[in-house]
């Protein structure tokens, strides 16, 4: 039997913070269809060490067909470092780590800024070791509405319709296993994709719900998002054994979607 796969997490860095101003302007051709939801003013983003380079073309997709849109700019965000295993970088071990598409389309930031909202902050009731104090992925803020999309290509091994969760506290939530092993969930929507189920695939930018504020009593609407890696080498399926890691460091190097234009049901 294959030992136990354990990671090494990095030191906390303390961010130079730069201001980071001018944003390209984006044309987004896409026919998803959100009824009653519109874009909120931009606010500047605050981000450290950027380094922006051309991206390649990005596809959202909807569950019902691809609608190609402009390319984003890819954004590195430095002083995040890949966590390990065995002396080498996760990314490298567990491929769709690289690559990924941020999962709140047109976000105004790639990690929260909030240590409260960062993985490891205090959350009573959660006992996991990788976790710290309790708090076993991030918070990510945007507007109510805002289309969630899947990092990377996978398989949907898990889908949670009620309002409170399963557990009281996970809300309405898609989980993801991708074609490494890797798992990512996408906690507290307002609405999961219409025909979204069990054992369908997904690709990388694939729309899966809205953000929203299910099961979230005292802190404003936004995605519980989370990483996990299988215990053992080969584990795959919804009940693997895994273990949380941060994915603050995949995040920062994602690349952001474009959200979907205002759609409106017509008026007859």
């Amino acid at each position: 039997m294959a030992p136990p796969i354990r990671y090494s997490r990095p030191q906390t860095v303390a961010p130079n913070r730069a201001r980071h101003a001018g944003a390209a302007s984006i044309a987004a051709v896409i026919g998803i269809a959100f009824v009653g939801w519109a874009t909120a003013a931009t606010p500047s983003s605050t981000l450290v060490n950027i380094d922006v380079s051309p991206a390649e073309s990005l596809t959202i997709r909807s569950t019902g067909g691809a609608h190609e849109i402009v390319p984003p700019r890819v954004i590195h965000q430095a002083g995040l470092e890949i966590p390990t295993t065995n002396g080498v970088p996760l990314d490298k071990v567990y491929p769709s780590l690289r690559g990924w598409i941020h999962p709140v389309s047109a976000a105004d930031e790639r990690v929260p800024e909030l240590r409260s909202r960062r993985f490891g902050s205090e959350r009573r009731g959660i006992e996991r070791a990788e976790c710290g104090a309790g708090h076993c992925g991030v918070d990510l803020h945007g507007p109510r509405g805002r289309p969630i999309v899947a990092v990377a290509a996978g398989t949907v091994v898990r889908v949670e319709h009620s309002e409170l969760g399963a557990d009281g506290r996970s809300g309405r939530y898609v989980r993801i296993e991708h074609d490494d092993g890797t798992l990512t969930a996408y906690m507290h929507l307002d609405v999961v994709a219409d025909g979204l189920r069990v054992g369908d695939r997904v690709d990388a930018a694939q729309y899966v719900g809205t953000l929203g504020a299910t099961a979230v009593f005292s802190a404003p609407p936004h995605l519980h998002f989370s990483l996990e890696i299988p215990d053992r080498a080969g584990s795959r399926g919804d009940h693997t054994e895994t273990e949380y890691v941060d994915p603050a460091p995949f995040l920062a190097r994602s690349r952001i979607a474009p959200a979907p234009e205002r759609s409106l049901k017509p008026a007859f």
